[in-house]
């Protein structure tokens, strides 16, 4: 009997053993599972393998795992994973604190469609919590998309910048009614789009997007002389794009061509600066921007005139486009003109109206005018 019981007892004992051995409780046969999936391409099993290690359910908590599973769900657009990696570069819990890699990952969800991530965007603006700068516009923006993705918290800030902030409403709910068209080819939507991204009033500047924009533009209607302008001074000073003189050139021809005038002030600008100047090349270019109403053209124009480069020497005409640029308040013009006026150059010599295109080129501050009123006091 006693051995019986011995046995009975060694039993029981190797029993227990063998269930505290081989016993797995539902955590981990679920964290087992998932990361079985995740290793075979999984994003949603990647997402509850990254989650169990950040936590330690079913498995031993370590945030480096954490973060690379979380990460490689991401890289497969994973908008809960990126969401999450926000969160965690941000407090620096699981992983060294990064706020700006965190406001990356943010960004690129809310960009994803997550109406939380967006949410939380248009809070960043909304308050200007670094790394982001204070920006209404761009916050009403995010506002937008989260509540067209159904979200009643956003849908009702919405409405209220629309009783508070009409006009910040309108120009922001049109920037993105016109990013939409843009998808179906409507070039002039694009344009519109792209300046507004080029100036950064309406929303952040985003001078990237405002080149892509503006090229996709330009790809659906090659008419569109405001647009290759643009091109052509982003491709000339490398911003949103890669420099390129040669290209930007082609842009500024193009832009000419269709009788844009600040098109046509620069490529006058490169034949007169030219080494040798070509001042007929100048002379036309200027003189067809003048006739638009380009204020530097026009005094450029009025300048060769006087000069007698590229044209006959005709005074007269030179203080008409003197006239016609200092009435658009251009401070050069204005200096020459009451300079032709305290003369008597071209025009009948009034003291008057001398000094009153001077101290209007001094009220712009042209530094010449304001000397010669001093001198003259």
């Amino acid at each position: 009997m006693k051995n019986f019981l011995t046995f009975l007892l060694g039993a029981a004992l190797f029993g227990g053993l063998c269930f505290y051995v081989f016993y797995k409780n539902p955590q981990t046969r679920n964290f087992e599972k998932n990361l079985v999936l995740a290793k075979q391409g999984d994003e949603t099993a990647a997402v509850a393998v990254a989650d169990a290690y950040a936590v330690g359910a079913g498995v031993k908590q370590d945030g480096v795992q954490a973060v690379e599973w979380y990460r490689q769900a991401a890289a497969q657009g994973n908008t809960q994973a990126m969401l999450a990696l926000a969160h965690i570069y941000q407090k620096g819990d699981l992983t060294e604190a990064d706020p700006e890699e965190g406001f990356v990952y943010l960004q690129i969800a809310a960009a994803n469609n997550s109406s939380a991530a967006q949410e939380e965007l248009a809070s960043f603006y909304a308050q200007g919590k670094p790394p982001a700068v204070k920006h209404e516009g761009e916050a009403l923006l995010w506002q937008i998309r989260a509540a067209r993705n159904g979200s009643d918290t956003a849908l009702q800030t919405v409405q209220e910048a629309q009783e508070k902030t009409p006009d910040l409403y309108k120009q922001v709910f049109e920037f993105e009614e016109n990013l939409q068209k843009a998808k179906h080819e409507n070039s002039l939507a694009a344009q519109e789009a792209a300046f507004a991204w080029r100036r950064g009033e309406v929303v952040l500047q985003n001078n990237e997007e405002a080149f892509r924009l503006f090229s996709k533009a330009w790809e659906d209607d090659p008419h569109l002389s405001a647009t290759a302008f643009e091109l052509a001074e982003m491709l000339r000073t490398g911003e949103g794009t890669e420099k390129d003189e040669a290209k930007a050139l082609q842009f500024y021809a193009a832009a000419a061509a269709l009788k844009n005038p600040a098109a046509q002030y620069y490529l006058g600008t490169r034949s007169y600066e030219n080494q040798p100047a070509n001042f007929y090349d100048a002379f036309a270019w200027f003189s067809n921007a003048a006739e638009q109403g380009h204020p530097a053209a026009q005094y450029m124009t009025g300048f060769m005139l006087l000069q007698g480069q590229g044209t006959q020497k005709s005074l007269p005409l030179a203080v008409e486009f003197f006239r016609r640029s200092a009435e658009q308040n251009h401070a050069p013009a204005q200096y020459v003109l009451g300079q032709m006026y305290l003369k008597g150059l071209g025009v009948k010599q009034n003291k008057d109206t001398a000094r009153r295109w001077l101290e209007s080129a001094a009220a712009n501050g042209n530094q010449a005018a304001q000397a010669l009123l001093q001198g003259n006091e």
